[in-house]
């Protein structure tokens, strides 16, 4: 009975100092808690972020002609960045928008967001402030370091000032662990945000070990518990930061046993330490109705289940029905959705070719040249914000408005779309078992779209032999597959914009918003002098995005299931992965002799050896799954034999 009185006392006071911890900020009284404690550290990193940003300002302002300051102003550089890994972890968690468009963003112009008009924005912070730094010349280029570094220091200051008024609660914090475990794998080891330095691995371990710094205040809670959480984060966290610290190669860092062996059981053991403290998660702290583009009970940064396809479609959970899904899956095999009877969307995504068709440019409706471009696989095409090469669709179930009345395409249009579905009673009663709630008129746009939707959203691919490796699922995989991921996490630069795990150009640690490139995409394979291939792409296709460094620029599709998607790039100028590979080790469109402005790939040569390039193409190859995604119906709806249509092809003629 004693044991039993003293283990309640013990878990009431340890659920009111989690309580306390979880309601208190910076004017709360010092009570030691976790929280307390945390927000005392961060908040004079905080500062010495700004003042490490001011004496980088102060040394741009000093520079003289004979360039004497340079090293200063480098070493300057460095603590700033270094003071900025060390509050990274809960920056970019409470502020992220900020953090990428003022602190360390990409160093790439952009349109500001929500504007009525045209509007760019400049690239600013540590990314592309390291770009100017590191200069030959560097008092050539004294105007724009001063411009850039005052506008860091008045960043820096905006950022302590507003990140010192939120309320942090303890899910923030280990919200804000976990995603910096998933920000370093994903963008730290990469190389992604250190574009000229290669500072990479040394900022990861800043950043890992000021997350490590964070969750140790949880350390004496843990130590009354069962599950010894503190002992195994302590193991595993110490020993992912000497690995950073003593494997400093970037190009020969082994990147697959950092993240097999301690970013994973990282990102595993904090859900579970955060789970069993019972601290609600961001589902019990915000609204029912808010949709999160990840799943936080994910406990590998490569499950299958990690980002929430949900989020980037108008299909919800509940109505994700079997009745849902069969209907859409017969509507995409059906060419009755054209004009013609003949085309259907599996006419241009074809299973068997991991859901493409094989071509350059796809057919177009009766046989009258092609379409536009090439058709990207709709494997995984649902992890994105935007759709087309162009990105000119913001929503998955409005990308079929543009197939629909396409006269490239199926050549109709809606209302005589439904007219005809309605004709055929095995149709009507399909829609009616999948949307019950529209009760007399199921056929329309929206449950077509829906139904469509929910079909492409079936489609994800997270099992191919590399998963399996990279989860721990199997011990061992050939070592060119290996070899070939690190390269295209690593020398090979792949993943600054094949963002792991989807590969695709959807931006982690979130996957909210999709980016694309200006690769320099030759017209021909082999030309005498290169041109560029004349197809503008975002530019042409989006009329609010009409900047000129959108000009050439495309969709970064997913690199998953690229052996059986040939041929590539929107054009399908290149029929191999080895040609692909050959073109980015090249330095694109430049690196070919063609004068590209706002080329964002890297236009000198990647310097990759045959032998690398050999295993980037293993590594690809090695991301290939189409298990279970490839059937197709054995039949179609009838309609009235008058209209002729019942001996229509399943999957279309074209």
């Amino acid at each position: 009975m004693k044991k039993l009185s003293t283990l309640l006392v013990s878990f009431v006071v340890f659920g009111v100092c989690v309580y306390l911890s979880a309601f208190t900020n910076r004017e709360t009284v010092k009570d030691e808690t976790p929280i307390s404690s945390i927000l005392q550290v961060y908040y004079s990193d905080l500062s010495q972020l700004t003042s490490q940003a001011k004496e980088l300002h102060q040394s741009a302002e000093q520079l003289e002609a004979n360039n004497q300051e340079t090293e200063t102003i480098r070493k300057k550089f460095r603590a700033s960045k270094k003071a900025f890994k060390k509050v990274e972890y809960l920056a970019e968690h409470l502020d992220g928008q900020y953090v990428k468009d003022y602190i360390n963003g990409a160093p790439l112009p952009s349109l500001e967001r929500n504007s009525p008009s045209l509007s760019v924005l400049e690239p600013e912070g540590l990314q592309r402030l390291e770009e100017v730094v590191y200069e030959d010349d560097l008092y050539a280029n004294k105007a724009t370091l001063t411009d850039l570094t005052g506008k860091f220091v008045k960043s820096t200051e905006i950022l302590e000032s507003y990140q010192k008024k939120y309320l942090v609660t303890d899910r923030h914090i280990f919200e804000a662990a976990r995603m910096q475990v998933l920000r370093i794998v994903t963008l730290g080891i990469t190389g992604f945000d250190s574009p000229v330095l290669a500072s990479s691995l040394e900022d990861a371990a800043i950043s890992m070990q000021s997350t490590y710094d964070a969750v140790k205040n949880y350390f004496p809670l843990m130590k009354n518990r069962e599950e010894r959480y503190d002992l195994q984060l302590t193991e595993v966290f110490e020993n992912a930061i000497n690995y950073l610290k003593e494997n400093r190669d970037f190009d020969t860092f082994d990147r697959a046993e950092f993240i097999k062996e301690y970013a994973n059981p990282i990102f595993s053991l904090l859900l579970d330490a955060h789970l069993a403290f019972g601290i609600e998660t961001w589902y019990e702290a915000e609204r029912l109705d808010i949709k999160h583009s990840l799943n936080y009970y994910a406990k590998n940064i490569f499950d299958e289940e990690l980002i929430n396809p949900f989020y980037f479609t108008q299909v919800i959970e509940p109505k994700f029905t079997p009745e849902v899904l069969n209907l859409g899956k017969t509507l995409f095999f059906d060419p009755a959705l054209s004009k013609t009877n003949e085309r259907a969307c599996a006419s241009c995504h074809q299973p068997s070719i991991g859901f493409t068709d094989g071509l350059p440019k796809s057919i177009a409706t009766g046989f009258e040249g092609t379409v536009e471009r090439n058709s990207p696989t709709l494997l995984n095409a649902v992890y994105a914000d935007r759709f087309f090469y162009d990105l000119r669709s913001e929503v998955l179930e409005l990308q079929l408005d543009h197939v629909i009345t396409s006269h490239k395409e199926f050549s109709t249009n809606y209302l005589d779309l439904f007219d005809k579905l309605k004709k055929s009673d095995e149709y009507v009663v399909m829609f009616k078992k999948a949307f019950p709630e529209y009760e007399n008129e199921p056929i329309k746009k929206s449950s077509i779209a829906f139904s469509l939707a929910a079909y492409v959203k079936s489609l994800a691919s997270f099992n191919s032999p590399f998963d399996k490796y990279i989860r721990g699922e199997v011990a061992d995989i050939d070592p060119a597959v290996k070899n070939g991921f690190n390269l295209f996490m690593g020398k090979a630069a792949c993943g600054t914009c094949h963002f792991a795990p989807v590969f695709n150009g959807s931006v982690p640690p979130f996957y909210k918003e999709i980016e694309s490139e200006v690769l320099g995409v030759p017209k021909e394979k082999e030309m005498t002098t290169y041109e560029i291939d004349p197809d503008l792409g975002r530019y042409f296709g989006v009329n609010k995005e009409k900047a000129d460094f959108y000009k050439h620029s495309f969709k970064t599709v997913t690199v998953r299931n690229a052996a059986i998607t040939a041929p590539y790039m929107h054009n399908g100028v290149y029929e191999t992965l080895e040609e692909v590979v050959d073109f980015y080790n090249k330095g694109g469109g430049e690196g070919l002799g063609m004068d590209i402005p706002n080329q964002t790939l890297p236009f000198d040569s990647l310097s990759l050896s045959q032998s690398e390039q050999k295993d980037i193409v293993a590594f690809m190859q090695a991301l290939t799954d189409t298990t279970g995604l490839t059937s197709i119906p054995k039949i179609l709806p009838k309609f009235p034999e008058r209209m002729g249509i019942n001996g229509r092809k399943i999957g279309g003629e074209y």
